[in-house]
């Protein structure tokens, strides 16, 4: 059937080929064959590793506490998928309204702007849907094929989750970008929609620091309510449980007012939408102030240090990837201390935390300082060595993780000076190393190639693990006070020498070696 150009469904079907499109191209030339039998694949490996786990969920689920256990799964798939699609839909519109694309045609176009932000707004609720089924649809199978078929209910309840979870990213992106202007928004709500999405790990962990008294209390007043009256707030909080615990009348109430969210979002911020696009394109903001120009610093290494900071700054994206490396992290710290772990120290709990990170932050910018290069060509012009630019990204990086780590690192010396000086120490280390690697060891690419570098180079990931998990350990055993930390200290020193360059030439800096 032929859609008529300018529909709905005609935009909705264009903006879909275009997400198969990017997906496609992450298999690179490969044929459409090939990479339906790869899905095909990865969709069985995914059946199989959830049977085991709907194995023992069914037997929960079976036992003498089967509907609180039933409960219990639901409300925690359904606080952690609402977040992860509010954060998606933030950050697609976003980059719908950076990046450009075919927006300047299609508002030129004589088709309604709510139009178009709807089917956009359908296409980001698909692809935020997509992200989280290949985890929840595969339990949901097995679970059904285990004798459980109320777990099918999650179909409907996932979309449902994605329509409510879009429409309201969709109106908070937006709302942002009223309440702080378009030269600012880009990173605000990047940032945003990075604490939005990691809400889930950050409010069990906080849940986990409160005294105990206060976690049973919060139990009690959010517990779910005897009938679903939807009387109350906190059975609209449970809509969505019963939604996916399979109940009828939530199933249609969530679905409902998903639609209603969804619709309502889209035909409120449908104009919005398109003059929030034209600012962003560079159209005049009342009240902007045009950026002073700032003369070049005389020293070569001040200007190329403050060129690739610049850069940084200036690309939202990969500052919240950033954030996110280190909400996603520190955890660990915290779990581990909760737990007591050896000790039951903080800096023992968060030295080798904060030691994973440092290595995590220094392999991700050195990547997109040496690789992510935009302009090979211009810095071959240069009258300096490529020795003397490279040196210059690597010193430029130090700075942002200086920034980010200086704080906890402070929190650790406060708690233990010791631990505080080894958590200094084993970071700079772990930093300096993985910035090694990746200077060795150049894959020129995209920046945007940033969270998938490693699959360009399975051994450079390999490495820059390996090494993070050794400085991580050798920070324990030094807080331990421990001559084996002389073991893992040898074995980072001969992972090094085996990755060293060969040769140490001062060539200039050519297109053909950066990029």
């Amino acid at each position: 059937m032929r859609l008529k150009p300018g529909s709905f469904a005609w935009l909705v079907a264009h903006d879909l080929r275009q997400s198969w499109r990017a997906f496609a191209s992450l298999f690179g030339d490969m044929a459409r064959v090939r990479i339906a039998l790869v899905i095909g694949a990865a969709i069985l490996a995914l059946h199989l590793v959830a049977w085991p786990v709907a194995l023992w969920i069914g037997a929960m689920e079976d036992g003498p506490a089967g509907s609180a256990a039933l409960s219990a799964y639901t409300a925690s798939g359904a606080i952690f998928v609402l977040p992860w699609i509010i954060a998606q839909s933030m950050t697609a519109t976003t980059r719908a309204l950076y990046g450009r694309g075919d927006l300047d045609l299609l508002f030129a176009s004589p088709i309604s702007a709510r139009v178009v932000l709807g089917a956009r707004a359908l296409v980001m609720a698909i692809d935020a849907i997509a992200s989280v089924a290949t985890l929840l649809l595969p339990l949901a199978n097995v679970n059904a094929l285990a004798g459980h078929p109320h777990w099918l209910a999650i179909y409907p309840a996932l979309l449902a989750s994605g329509l409510f979870g879009s429409g309201l990213g969709l109106g908070l992106a937006l709302a942002l970008f009223l309440l702080v202007g378009p030269k600012r928004t880009r990173l605000v709500s990047q940032v945003a929609a990075t604490l939005v999405g990691a809400s889930f790990v950050l409010g069990v962990q906080g849940f986990n620091l409160l005294p105990a008294p206060t976690r049973a209390w919060v139990l009690r007043a959010f517990a779910a309510p005897e009938s679903a009256s939807a009387a109350t707030a906190l059975d609209l909080l449970w809509l969505p449980v019963r939604a996916a615990s399979g109940e009828p009348g939530a199933i249609l109430a969530w679905l409902l007012l998903g639609v209603i969210v969804f619709a309502a979002a889209t035909l409120a911020f449908g104009e919005r939408f398109a003059a929030a696009a034209i600012l962003s394109a560079g159209a005049p903001v009342a009240g902007g102030r045009e950026r002073k120009a700032r003369a070049f610093r005389a020293s070569l290494g001040a200007t190329l240090r403050a060129k690739e900071r610049r850069l940084v700054w200036r690309d939202p994206w990969l500052m919240s990837q950033m954030l996110l490396q280190i909400v996603y992290t520190l955890p660990v710290g915290v779990i581990l201390w909760r737990n007591g772990g050896v000790t039951g120290s903080v800096g023992l709990a968060f030295t080798p935390t904060i030691v994973v990170i440092s290595a995590q932050l220094a392999g991700s910018l050195a990547w997109v300082a040496l690789s992510g290069e935009d302009a090979p060509e211009f810095l071959a012009t240069a009258p300096v060595t490529r020795g003397q630019i490279e040196r210059r990204k690597i010193e430029a990086i130090a700075l942002p993780i200086a920034l980010l780590l200086g704080a906890p690192i402070l929190a650790v010396t406060i708690a233990s000076p010791w631990s505080g000086l080894c958590a200094t120490l084993f970071s700079l280390g772990a930093g300096a190393s993985a910035a090694l690697i990746n200077l060795w060891r150049q894959s020129p690419s995209r920046k945007s190639m940033v969270l998938r570098r490693h699959s360009q180079s399975k051994l450079v990931g390999l490495i820059e693990h390996l090494l993070s998990i050794l400085w991580a350990v050798a920070a324990c055993t030094a807080i331990l006070r421990s001559w084996t930390v002389l073991i893992p200290v040898a074995l980072i020193a001969f992972t090094l020498w085996l990755n060293r360059p060969r040769s140490q030439s001062a060539r200039k800096f050519s297109p053909s070696t950066a990029a």
